[in-house]
């Protein structure tokens, strides 16, 4: 049965789709997503790839002449390149230059064409950087650097136009300068590259790890094929899931293999530990049957002593990951809903594939080789083991302790993301990231869409007075490098023609000009992207330089405290858009469902604890070890400077999830000998000697296995394996300090 599932789910893998766009974590239902999305539309706003120009150092600088003609033959280049807008892709060689003693009808860009004579030039240079456009945007100040900014296609595919864009930077090349690929779009296909390597080499390295650890704590052939098998089919049955239920892998579940083959192997470690200690109490029989039948009967011992743990560990760790479906971002559901699914999988091939395989396989590859000559003694005690096991009250006050030192570190948390922060900071992209934010305004946008209800309303002076007043409060603003807006190319055409003050100031007629003017040259500046046709709408484009959660994040809360008073009592209103308000309701709503889903699971794990044990005080005593753990890893990470982000939020619920298993065995286990007839003391010792020692094994494969995610390619998959590890280490020490007190009430 289990081969013909397999079969069947390896068919609904080959429907799985990738999907590593930023729209794949939008929050569903956001005011700021649905606004964006209507922006876009509204200003025909296109998906754009930038392209860096630099010159090397020793070499020409960009604005000089040899660097123009290399810039403008780019230009011409990038106009055939697969999969871009070839009509508007704009560069320095786009740029209009605006002069007295040109009629607006003729007026031609500042490289049409390019002079010869040294005057020539010189004058040209200094009408580029004179310009309001050219500089900051298409040409840095000290002429090191250029920027071509190339827009999608209707109906193209990012992934193609940036492999493209690889491509023609690989034939464009020149010893003299470099070029480079840069923005937001270019780093989210970036990013999806780096997640299907990590899908490719991450869960071979996983197997490798979970295996090695595997045969050193159950010391068995068996020990390590029969928890890997099942540990395979586990995901290959909710891979198979997904892509019958057509749900994409995106940048969230892209960790759910590492966390599946690592939590669906510790059910076994405790079931084949129970099996060798009943194979070391049975007496050995004669022939291959009899040992058959030796084996079975001690698979049967053992299923009945550890059936209600692993019941209970499997749905309390589900209990954890279904907390998710809390969340506001599909992908985050999706993940808690699916890696839900193959835990309890997991549990049910527990008590059918496990014991099958013990029985089919040889008797020799599921006894411990020490076992088969004679009984072997139980295992002794480690250090720290023996230590809690005879000092429980100096254990207690120990846990107490660590938990009153992490209150000050709670107070230091904060919360922070960015882009640039998932990648190498030596690589191509983070490089040109960084030196694009050196020499221009800024690669990332803080959008203000103003509407009003009257048509023509921009156009007005009024409309113009409210868009003069907002460029200078957006200007001052922290970390803006330039304001963009339609009033940019309206003070042009106004110093051409020589037109002195506001343009809002201007006579009805002045200005009306003025915009005929604009309209004349309306597709050459790309008007509609900041003005609607009906000048009922109009967008404010601020370029924040070197962009981060917290620097965006203050930014709106500056914006927020002074731009009520520019429409109050007007006809105008106003929103934010763009890609840093979107960031910031991403990684908020992430963030903010995490820490809810905290709250969340730990009420529903207690809530469970308690109608299986029907015991107030019997589900608080497994809970202690778990309330103890969350506060000292998050005052951990506050003392550290680890902030809260996308993924390393994550941690706290998956932690709740698996934390409070090692506190249901050990509870079980510590019953089971009292039951026995031993008193506390003997009862602690003993299900330190043998629970115990699967507990510490089931850490070890834990920790390791979620310490796999550092090899990782993204850096956030770094700290959230590190943040795991570090929690299930806290929960680990937190049930042995706490329990061997606890459990005698």
């Amino acid at each position: 049965m289990v081969l013909a599932i397999t079969a069947i789910a390896i068919l609904g893998i080959g429907r799985l789709e990738l999907r590593t766009d930023g729209a794949a974590v939008y929050p569903e239902g956001n005011r700021i997503v649905t606004q964006e999305a209507a922006d876009r539309a509204r200003f025909h706003e296109p998906q754009q790839v930038i392209v860096l120009l630099s010159a090397r150092p020793g070499g020409p600088a960009v604005d000089s002449l040899e660097g123009l003609r290399y810039l403008k033959d780019l230009h011409a280049s990038l106009e055939r390149l697969p999969g871009a807008d070839r009509q508007r892709i704009r560069s320095l060689a786009t740029v209009l230059d605006a002069r007295p003693e040109v009629s607006l009808l003729y007026i031609r860009p500042f490289l049409d064409p390019i002079p010869e004579t040294a005057d020539e030039y010189t004058a040209l240079r200094k009408r580029i950087h004179a310009s309001r456009l050219a500089e900051g945007l298409f040409l840095s100040r000290d002429g090191s650097a250029a920027a071509f900014y190339v827009p999608l296609a209707a109906g193209a595919s990012r992934d193609a136009l940036v492999t493209a864009a690889e491509t023609w930077i690989t034939e464009q090349r020149r010893p003299e300068f470099e070029l480079r690929l840069s923005g937001p779009v270019t780093a989210e296909v970036t990013l999806g590259r780096s997640v299907l390597r990590d899908l490719a080499w991450l869960v071979p390295i996983m197997v490798a790890v979970i295996s090695a650890v595997l045969f050193l704590s159950l010391g068995t052939v068996g020990g390590v094929l029969m928890p890997m098998a099942e540990a395979l089919v586990v995901l290959i049955w909710t891979l198979g899931a997904m892509g019958y239920a057509g749900i994409p892998i995106t940048l969230v579940t892209t960790i759910l293999p590492v966390v599946l083959m690592t939590m669906s192997v510790t059910d076994e470690i405790h079931l084949l530990e129970r099996l060798h200690v009943r194979l070391e109490a049975a007496p050995h029989a004669q022939g291959a049957s009899g040992e058959k039948a030796r084996l079975r009967n001690a698979m049967h011992e053992a299923l009945g002593d550890i059936d209600q743990p692993i019941v209970l560990t499997s749905l309390t760790t589900a209990d954890g990951f279904l907390a998710f479906l809390s969340a506001s971002m599909a992908p985050i559901r999706h993940f808690g809903l699916f890696t839900a699914l193959g835990l309890l999988l997991a549990m049910v091939l527990t008590f059918t594939l496990v014991p099958a395989l013990v029985v089919l396989l040889p008797a020799s590859w599921c006894e411990r080789r020490a076992a088969r000559g004679a009984p072997s003694a139980a295992s002794p005690l480690l250090p720290h083991e023996r230590f809690v096991a005879r000092h429980r009250g100096a254990g207690l006050a120990l846990g107490c302790a660590l938990v009153l030192l992490a209150a000050p570190g709670l107070a230091w948390l904060t919360v922070q993301d960015s882009w640039v922060d998932n990648f190498d900071p030596a690589s191509p992209l983070v490089s040109a990231e960084r030196d694009f934010n050196h020499h221009f305004w800024g690669s990332y946008r803080f959008d203000v869409v103003f509407t009003s209800s009257d048509e023509g309303f921009f156009r007005s002076a009024d409309g113009l007075r409210l868009m003069e007043r907002f460029t200078e409060v957006a200007a001052a603003g922290p970390r803006v490098g330039g304001v963009l807006s339609y009033l940019v190319p309206l003070e042009i055409i106004a110093d051409v023609s020589r037109l002195e003050g506001r343009i809002s100031a201007l006579p009805a007629s002045r200005r009306q000009a003025l915009q005929w003017m604009l309209n004349v040259i309306q597709d050459r500046i790309d008007l509609d992207q900041y003005l609607t046709a009906d000048g009922r709408a109009a967008r404010g484009r601020l370029f924040v330089n070197g962009a981060d959660y917290a620097r965006a994040q203050t930014l709106a809360a500056y914006l927020k405290r002074e731009l009520p008073a520019l429409v109050r009592g007007g006809r105008a209103r106003y929103h934010f858009s763009g890609e840093l308000p979107l960031a910031l309701e991403v990684v908020g709503a992430i963030v903010t469902n995490q820490l809810r889903s905290v709250g969340w699971t730990l009420a529903a794990v207690a809530l469970l604890l308690v109608l299986v044990y029907w015991s107030i005080r019997s589900a608080a005593i497994v809970m202690v070890p778990l309330l103890a753990a969350i506060p000292i890893l998050f005052a951990g990470m506050g003392y550290a400077g680890l902030p809260l982000g996308i993924a390393t939020s994550m941690f706290a619920a998956l932690t709740i999830g698996v934390g409070v298993d090692f506190a249901i065995h050990y509870r079980h286990a510590y019953r089971r000998e009292r039951l026995a007839g031993r008193e506390h003391a003997e009862a602690v010792v003993a299900t330190m000697t043998t629970t115990g020692r699967a507990i510490r094994w089931n850490v070890t494969v834990l920790v390791l296995g979620f310490l796999v995610l550092t090899v990782s390619a993204l850096k956030p998959n770094h700290s959230l394996g590190v943040l795991l590890a570090a929690a299930m280490v806290a929960c680990y020490a937190t049930t042995l300090l706490f329990l061997p007190s606890l459990l005698r009430r």
